[in-house]
């Protein structure tokens, strides 16, 4: 596993709403690589601006390619 301990966080993608938001974060872990799901304190509404999916900055390009739809 690869170790974050002096890398950033990048937004990978941005969601209209949690369930999408979740099932990014899903996908992206069953590839191996650790994801956040950030603006989950809500309360179950969707913010805004969206809620967002990051990972880490080592991490960008595969999380890229794991998100393209196919």
């Amino acid at each position: 596993m690869t170790h974050h301990n002096q890398e950033g966080t990048v937004v990978i993608k941005t969601c209209n709403n949690i369930a999408e938001a979740l099932a990014a974060k899903e996908l992206l872990e069953e590839g191996g690589i650790q994801a956040m799901v950030e603006d989950l304190d809500v309360m179950g509404l969707s913010p805004l601006a969206g809620i967002k999916v990051k990972v880490f900055s080592g991490d960008q390009e595969q999380a890229r390619q794991l998100l393209q739809p196919s």
